[in-house]
């Protein structure tokens, strides 16, 4: 694997990552967000799962309040990295 295929996949687990932090906080279950892991297990689609797992794990045992502080970071960051380019 190549740096920018690297770099690719990395983006991909950290959209998956604050997509599934964004839906707990919508009101998606744990329950959910691992039926659709197996789901895009099935279908072969394993940056999706690596990033809603770790979504799921570092969600485990924060507070809603810690997770809305989560986004807003990734969202920050996000701007920042958009503003570079």
């Amino acid at each position: 694997m190549n740096i920018l295929e690297k770099d690719s996949y990395r983006k991909q687990i950290d959209k998956s990552y604050y997509l599934a932090l964004r839906d707990l906080l919508s009101g998606v279950s744990y329950q959910e967000l691992i039926e659709d892991l197996v789901e895009f297990e099935k279908k072969e689609y394993y940056e999706l799962c690596a990033g809603i797992f770790k979504a799921l794990k570092q969600a485990k045992n924060k507070t809603y309040n810690e997770i809305k502080k989560e986004v807003e970071t990734y969202e920050k960051r996000r701007q920042k990295e958009q503003v570079r380019y």
